[in-house]
């Protein structure tokens, strides 16, 4: 299943003296191009995220798969929004093909904030993953919990001591383990 796509443009296929179309962005007004001589107009579209095969990692117990909370949520929010839907549906479709025992859904937050808020947020970020989940679980167990901002996968300040906003972004995920 797709991710959601955004439009990023707009393509004109025009008519050319080669064999061949060709495919050029349009840039200008209409009434500056070849007039009479426009094919057809096409959308373009963008992937905004990764897919959920890229984000797959085997683990002792079954495999991981982890997606960024920037991906799913708005910042400090765990608001589920219509955008996460292509998302969860990819994972939802890989619990169904993967059969698995029992499923653990994993919050985390950055290190800005509070630890209390931080650790509210990635409760609630769990359970709103684990309740969009539950339909394709058919069954099986899932468990959630939140580490707040606990278990970081990179450090958020660079070696010179500045904020990494990359490594921030690395670190604001939920983790869906399929167990075995």
């Amino acid at each position: 299943m797709g991710l959601p796509l955004a439009l990023a443009g707009i393509l004109l296929l025009t008519a050319t003296p080669s064999p061949a179309p060709s495919v050029q962005p349009w840039v200008g007004d209409p009434a500056d191009g070849p007039a009479g001589r426009v094919l057809a107009v096409a959308p373009r579209v963008l992937d905004v995220g990764p897919r959920v095969e890229d984000v797959v990692q085997p683990v002792p117990e079954g495999e991981s798969i982890t997606v960024g909370a920037d991906v799913l949520f708005a910042f400090g929010s765990a608001d589920l929004p219509a955008s996460a839907a292509g998302q969860l549906a990819g994972i939802g479709a890989r619990i169904g093909r993967g059969h698995p025992t029992a499923i653990r859904v994993e919050g985390h937050t950055d290190g800005i904030g509070d630890d209390a808020a931080n650790q509210s947020l990635s409760e609630r970020r769990a359970a709103a993953v684990a309740a969009a989940l539950s339909a394709a679980a058919a069954g099986v167990p899932v468990q959630q919990e939140g580490f707040g901002e606990t278990r970081p996968l990179r450090p958020e300040t660079t070696a010179s001591g500045e904020d990494d906003p990359a490594a921030r972004a690395a670190n604001r995920r939920v983790t869906v383990v399929l167990r075995d």
